[in-house]
């Protein structure tokens, strides 16, 4: 298995020679750097820059919530752009966060449900799409990347403003605004396993006279994969509008249709891969389920609507509804540890189900500034009602075999499935919650953030027939503090806490009682420094996650709500354009994790799947158009390299996950609207797994990848 330390000198050689070729050309010829100048220049979100796209983080609407500069937010915030994903050639939401230093980014997009991997500072990380929650939507196609104008990377608990969320942070997804005036492109894409996709982008006016704009998004991909006699069919739709009736009055719209059909990846024994079998190493793209049997179709629907009403200079009403959806129909194998005795024969079992969901969300928020003795607040106030409607029906299979991974033997060539009924389950989720934030502004540097949200949960739950309602309540508050020396230098001190209802939604301890919310919180203080041409930041934190379900430690058979893990680390990240030519970013962190209370035997143990570190560093190079005629256009070449180091499979496993490395690099040439881009991911091949929560089997990371795409832009 390839290892970091073979990848390292390669990797690094790579990104030193490209930063000295280009500095050494700058050095050389001045006049040549000086002429990049006639560049267009680059927008974003209201920062504009000549010649170099700027640095500095603009003012965003953090989750579509709190309106502040991200100076202001006394949290670490991380603002992915669309520009940065389309030349880094992303191709899933899990390879957006390789910039990211303390994101885990999980399983493969081939794998059933990337987002359940996604971690951020060691736990899970939710997703929501302009400030509003998902409930499975985003575990459709974790490709659809077509219709993001930015991630916004919260990182912590953030129970407060954006209700229950996964304890490492949440994934807020920008979605892409109509235009007022016209706009088109076209990007088509073919590589490496007969890889092919075809995107689309047309917005502009509908009415200008009614102020009523319009976007249209969609991308359609028919592709083979790296894993046998698995497909990746899928297609993405996306209609948006903006109407501004009246002056003080703006609605939005943002419609989306997901679908994603390809084959129930099993994944891989870790015998075989991480541990040996004796015999030999088993092939990344083994396929240990059913070629026949093993399907998963999966669609969603998503609908948001919301409406900015300027009440008056300082206030601003907004309320907000959405409906998501998903629905699929699944064949699944899993597989389980070897036969005894027989670490190349693999148990496996079954199961064939069907899943329909639907989310609703209502919110209503007022923000606006008040001046009480000569001080300004910054409110907050906001309520939220969300539906959830959930159904599952499972049938297990009765005659699944094991299966020789030397010689795979597939059960269901010529036996079709038998299946016995297991469980009919109805969940009805009712939440009702109201939060308040106020940003006092002491002075005009000095910032002080108090919130608290309070949240009330009934849970309808229909098992076979036997109904049970239970009810639960959680209060989180926020409370930091923001120091702004200048415009560039900025330092904050925070303490946020966020909490899972669903988690333990309808359930019940041993004796009966309630189960109880799983809870989190985050202690952290950091510095930022941003310019034009340099931006940096540095955290130091610690997380937990509290109160979920763990065995007694004098009763195995007995379970408590008395866990407790927590990870103390250090993250630091940035951006510098060192020249007009060259641009370099990176970062590190440390994520020192702990099973402060767990199962048995998982005391004082390392968080299972959570790096001791992590790092990643980029290089983007642009050939000055003196070296080239300018009617050939411009020539970028841009290298990442990504290290995650080592760690424990599960919290209980004694198999470990070896530190691994990777190398993308990237070429692109650009003709006025035409552009063509190569991509070559995971450059030196490297092997490597991830980790599934599962002590039985992982998934193989991406091989190397060649794949281009030509676009155009009008």
């Amino acid at each position: 298995m390839t290892r970091f330390s073979s990848f390292t000198p390669a990797a690094l050689s790579l990104l030193l020679a490209l930063s000295t070729a280009v500095n050494a050309a700058e050095e050389a010829a001045p006049e040549i750097a000086d002429q990049t100048a006639e560049a267009a220049a680059v927008k974003l979100d209201s920062v504009e820059v000549s010649g170099v796209r700027s640095l500095k983080p603009p003012t965003v609407k953090v989750g579509n919530k709190s309106g502040l500069a991200l100076e202001r937010v006394p949290q670490s915030v991380q603002v992915l752009d669309a520009s940065d994903l389309e030349e880094r050639g992303v191709r899933s939401i899990g390879d957006a966060l390789r910039a990211v230093p303390s994101a885990n980014v999980g399983n493969p997009r081939t794998a059933r449900y990337q987002s359940f991997s996604l971690k951020i500072r060691g736990f899970l990380a939710d997703q929501q799409r302009n400030g509003l929650r998902q409930r499975y939507f985003e575990d459709v196609d974790p490709s659809a990347l077509s219709n993001i104008e930015r991630i916004e990377v919260l990182k912590g608990p953030g129970g407060v403003l954006y209700g229950q969320s996964a304890v490492g942070g949440l994934l807020n997804i920008v979605t892409k605004a109509p235009q007022e005036n016209f706009g088109a492109s076209a990007d088509a894409s073919f590589g490496s396993f007969d890889q092919k996709t075809l995107a689309v982008d047309v917005t502009g006016p509908i009415s200008r006279e009614h102020r009523l704009y319009a976007r249209v998004t969609g991308e359609i991909e028919r592709s083979d994969t790296y894993t046998d006699f698995q497909k990746l069919d899928r297609e993405n739709v996306a209609l948006s509008l903006s109407w501004q009736p009246l002056d003080a009055v703006t609605a939005h719209l943002n419609s989306e249709w997901h679908q994603r059909n390809t084959a129930n990846n099993p994944g891989l024994p870790v015998t075989g891969t991480l541990v040996s079998n004796g015999v030999t190493e088993l092939r990344r793209g083994l396929f240990l389920g059913e070629p026949k049997f093993t399907t998963l179709n999966a669609y969603a629907p998503l609908v948001q609507a919301w409406v900015d009403v300027k009440l008056s200079d300082n206030w601003t009403l907004t309320p907000r509804a959405q409906y998501s959806g998903f629905n699929t129909d699944l064949q699944q194998i899993r597989v389980l540890a070897p036969v005894a005795d027989t670490p190349t024969v693999i148990n496996r079992n079954g199961r064939n189900g069907q899943e329909n969901d639907g989310y609703s969300v209502f919110q209503i928020d007022l923000i606006g500034k008040q001046d009480t003795f000569g001080y300004t607040h910054n409110l907050l106030i906001g309520v939220e009602q969300n539906l959830e409607r959930s159904l599952f029906t499972q049938f297990n299979l009765n005659n699944v075999g094991s299966i020789d991974v030397l010689n795979p033997v597939y059960t269901y060539d010529s036996v079709a499935p038998t299946g016995t009924f297991a469980f009919h389950s109805v969940q009805n989720i009712d939440t009702l919650a109201f939060y308040f934030q106020d940003v006092l502004a002491l002075t005009d540097q000095w910032d002080l953030t108090g919130a608290v949200r309070q949240t009330r949960l009934l849970a309808t739950g229909i098992f076979n027939g036997a109904t049970d309602a239970t009810a639960q309540a959680a209060t989180t508050y926020q409370i930091g503090s923001t120091w702004r020396f200048n415009d560039i230098w900025s330092v904050y001190a925070g303490y946020n806490t966020g909490f899972d209802l669903e988690a333990n939604a309808g359930s019940r301890t041993p004796n009966g009682d309630v189960a109880q919310p799983e809870e989190s919180d985050q202690v952290e203080a950091g510095v930022r420094y941003a310019t034009d041409t340099l931006r940096a930041s540095a955290a130091i934190f610690r997380t937990r996650r509290t109160n979920f379900v763990v065995q007694d430690p004098v009763d195995p058979n007995v379970f408590t709500q008395a866990g407790e893990v927590r990870v103390d680390g250090v993250e630091v990240e940035g951006a510098w354009q060192a020249t007009r030519l060259l641009q370099i970013s990176g970062g590190y962190a440390y994520l020192g994790s702990k099973v402060v209370k767990g199962d048995a035997g998982d005391d004082g143990r390392r968080l299972g799947d959570t790096p001791l570190h992590t790092a990643n560093a980029s290089v983007e190079a642009r050939a000055p158009s003196a070296w080239l005629d300018p009617k050939f256009g411009t020539v970028s070449l841009r290298a990442t390299g990504a290290f995650v180091g080592s760690r424990n499979l599960t919290n209980t496993s004694a198999v470990e996950l070896p530190d691994y490395g990777t190398l993308d690099l990237g070429l692109s040439w650009a003709l006025r609207g035409l552009s063509t881009e190569l991509f070559l991911l995971n450059a030196t091949d490297n092997r490597y797994f991830t980790a599934t929560g599962n002590a039985n089997f992982v998934y193989a990371g991406d091989p190397r990848t060649v794949y281009a795409r030509i676009g155009w832009r009008y």
